[in-house]
């Protein structure tokens, strides 16, 4: 909870490997204490830490219930499903005076560094100004310096209008973009 911040049942269910969704719940219950949850917009109730779950792990970041938990629930998913070694949600990078992006996470996987952008109901305007920016630092060369390639780009979004439209603005860029439904 401290790493990814909002969590559904589901999501809790396949990375501890709970099993059955009556598995889960009893858990979930005996942890109440240390979290709060609400009801998403799906039905499916998702959980983040209390202020006595906090103060148990040392995690300051203080969470609300939100209308954007889709958002992180995207991200989340990605999470689950790669599995990766390491993982770090909205690291700023910058190259001062000329670019700055905050992926959504930036992450290793395989031995390679990836950017990932979480696409629910954002404007394709504010993506598309996303993609120009990280074009822009791939120009500076200084990704590429450090690391002696530029890191892969990953988009999660919702439909197949809004992949192809995210495909076509990536042209240059190392890309891949998956549906939510893909890797959920």
């Amino acid at each position: 909870m401290k790493m990814l911040d909002y969590l559904s049942r589901s999501q809790i269910q396949r990375l501890h490997d709970l099993k059955g969704d009556r598995n889960a719940r009893r858990v979930l219950n005996n942890m109440r204490e240390y979290l709060s949850c609400f009801r998403s917009d799906t039905g499916e109730y998702v959980y983040y830490l209390s202020k006595p779950g906090r103060e148990r792990i040392g995690c300051e970041t203080v969470r609300k219930k939100t209308a954007q938990v889709n958002h992180y629930l995207m991200r989340n998913d990605m999470y689950i499903h790669l599995k990766p070694e390491d993982w770090k949600n909205e690291v700023k990078i910058s190259v001062p005076n000329i670019v700055t992006v905050i992926p959504d996470a930036y992450y290793r996987y395989e031995m390679r560094r990836h950017f990932l952008e979480v696409d629910h109901l954002q404007s394709m305007l504010k993506n598309r100004k996303k993609i120009e920016r990280y074009k822009k630092l791939k120009a500076t060369g200084a990704m590429q310096e450090k690391l002696r390639y530029f890191p892969r780009l990953i988009w999660v979004t919702t439909t197949e209008h809004r992949r192809k439209q995210l495909i076509e603005w990536c042209e240059g860029l190392d890309c891949q973009v998956y549906l939510w439904d893909e890797i959920r």
